[in-house]
């Protein structure tokens, strides 16, 4: 593998890491990949949020909003009864929105931490404590299968998609979102783009790339998007604030009520990154739908259909 180095990048601990290409594959990554105490240390407590919940509560009403939407446009794609899993379900709120929408048979994985515990308690939620491995689950048991930016986080996403693949049903429907690393956010921050989160995304797929490995495993493409007021906008914020201050990330981490993380900043600092957040959601929303027009926006939606 030829391997083209592109930048350095730092994460929220101070750890450095050299991003790049590989020129065979046209996969962007880190090189080498993080150890396990670096992932342990990027995964630990403050990555979930303090609270019940990751962020405060007037940002979890907007990401429950936006849950409930997308579960909306799922639902559709669903017959009655349908087996759905949701790889990497977090706080199991998709799910949950997903359960209002039809009589759907729900299950989720979550590797076990804070994350998983509040998914326990939602109802209805069949939950695996864990990673999809071969063993999981068995072959051609499932109708959908969802995984919202949680393929960036797998450590090897070509065994991942083979496992999906064999436990989905024929005529099943996959949804993948991830950053768009071909797009207009990347190209304008680099190291500083938000979506890169060294070092937990391992690994980072062009669209087209991601597209033509699925419909090597019998995948047809059905439908995408590059418009997602949900993750876009946030995006070039937070990166734009990357950009004027020294640390990563401080706005992300103080709505997760990472206070320490963010301590160097005085309240009236904070305050004014959360006005700017509110002010300029809308023309950033704007920039990423037309960035979509050109399918250059800062996050893609896929829905396949295996056949």
């Amino acid at each position: 593998m030829e391997w083209k180095y592109l930048f350095a990048i730092n994460d929220i601990f101070n750890e450095h890491y050299s991003f790049g290409c590989c020129l065979s594959c046209s996969v962007f990554s880190l090189n080498p990949f993080p150890d396990q105490r670096q992932l342990a240390q990027a995964y630990d407590e403050s990555y979930y949020g303090y609270g019940e919940t990751k962020f405060n509560p007037t940002v979890e009403r907007v990401m429950n909003w936006f849950r409930f939407q997308n579960a909306k446009q799922f639902a559709k794609n669903l017959p009655s009864n349908a087996r759905v899993l949701d790889v990497g379900c977090g706080n199991g709120g998709f799910l949950q929105a997903l359960g209002k929408c039809g009589n759907f048979e729900l299950h989720g994985i979550e590797p076990p931490g804070k994350s998983c515990d509040r998914a326990a308690i939602v109802s209805n939620l069949n939950l695996h404590k864990g990673y999809l491995e071969k063993e999981t689950f068995s072959n051609h048991y499932f109708d959908a299968i969802v995984l919202m930016h949680v393929f960036e986080h797998l450590p090897n996403p070509l065994e991942s998609l083979l496992i999906i693949t064999n436990i989905s049903k024929r005529g099943a429907i996959l949804q993948i979102e991830i950053p768009n690393i071909n797009s207009w956010q990347y190209r304008v921050f680099k190291s500083k783009w938000l979506h890169l989160d060294p070092p937990r995304h391992l690994n980072m797929f062009p669209p087209s790339v991601l597209i033509k490995e699925l419909e090597s495993h019998n995948w047809k493409l059905v439908k995408k998007s590059y418009f997602s007021p949900q993750f876009s906008p946030f995006g070039a914020q937070q990166s734009m604030l990357n950009k004027w201050f020294a640390k990563r990330d401080v706005l992300y981490e103080h709505l997760k009520g990472n206070s320490v993380y963010a301590a160097e900043h005085s309240s009236f600092s904070l305050f004014l990154q959360k006005l700017f957040q509110w002010l300029s959601f809308p023309p950033f929303a704007g920039i990423d739908w037309i960035a979509s027009l050109f399918h250059k926006g800062a996050t893609v939606k896929l829905l396949f259909k295996k056949l």
